[in-house]
């Protein structure tokens, strides 16, 4: 259990350096929508509507409805699970997995999203972490991440996403292990306790899970999700090296990165999967360095 009653000082300065730099979303996830359209052929038309790339608000969006139905509840986790996946290229696999092993899938999953939108995300946890409930192939990791979407349209307790990255930073930083592994108190003093210190940083308990998650991704220089951008102020002038914002041409060059992003993500699939991932990893890649530059 975790004992830290204040705010850590690491989070409080990524907070406020998150703030200077203008409290950006989190970066989108670029997807291959071919690839999920082949696998799930019988969405194929709802998955077409999906945008490239796809956001947390995107996801929201489509998780609104979740609570309503079978079909609703089954769109809407494939879509938090590409969301979460990614360019990863086994995420389509997995999330057959779920849906074709577990009888009844999609009534659980909208029987989940009812309680997480009415009930709050801990309760949907604890529904999910019984036995009868369980859905083979899903675990606490992105089990989370669809419940975080349910519970977004609701006003109790929100779903907060937990998995290993923000487990491992948790860990290695405040000392808090998390467990992976269904432990319904432990979520429930997780959900707490950052709904709590993100009250104080008066941020939305989801952009203090969102912080975390990054603070962990830009630790690693290979990381697919790394986004150092978000905590980089760009208010400096350039005639100020140095100091904690980003020159004039830093900036331009920054944004030429994401115009090209944005172009590669309106283009068709390539034929190998791996070019999306290499080209993400470039352009965070190229971040890095501009961003090392200040």
């Amino acid at each position: 259990m975790n004992m830290l009653a204040q705010v850590p000082d690491t989070l409080r300065d990524a907070a406020l350096l998150w703030k200077a730099a203008g409290g950006n979303e989190q970066p989108p996830s670029r997807w291959s929508p071919s690839q999920w359209q082949h696998h799930f052929p019988e969405h194929a038309d709802y998955l077409s509507t999906l945008p490239q790339p796809i956001g947390r608000a995107d996801v929201a969006a489509r998780c609104a409805d979740a609570p309503d139905g079978a079909d609703q509840a089954t769109k809407a986790f494939i879509t938090a699970m590409i969301w979460g996946y990614g360019t990863v290229g086994y995420g389509w696999f997995r999330t057959r997995r779920v849906l074709s092993e577990n009888d009844g899938a999609g009534e659980k999953l909208a029987t989940v999203a009812r309680i997480a939108r009415d009930q709050g995300g801990p309760a949907a946890f604890a529904w999910l972490a019984e036995r009868p409930h369980r859905l083979h192939g899903l675990g606490v990791a992105f089990a989370t991440k669809y419940l975080f979407f349910c519970a977004e349209g609701g006003h109790a307790q929100p779903a907060l996403v937990l998995d290993r990255l923000v487990r491992n930073w948790m860990s290695s930083n405040l000392d808090w292990d998390l467990s992976l592994e269904w432990d319904v108190e432990d979520y429930q003093e997780y959900v707490n306790t950052m709904s709590a210190w993100a009250q104080e940083l008066d941020l939305k308990p989801g952009d203090l899970e969102m912080l975390v998650f990054q603070l962990a991704a830009n630790a690693d220089p290979r990381s697919l999700w790394s986004a150092p951008e978000l905590f980089a102020s760009t208010q400096a002038e350039a005639s100020t090296p140095g100091r904690n914002g980003l020159s004039v041409d830093a900036i331009a060059l920054l944004a030429m990165l994401d115009d090209a992003a944005t172009a590669f993500a309106r283009l068709p699939d390539p034929s190998d999967p791996d070019d999306i991932t290499d080209f993400d990893r470039g352009v965070r890649d190229l971040k890095r360095i501009i961003l090392s530059g200040r």
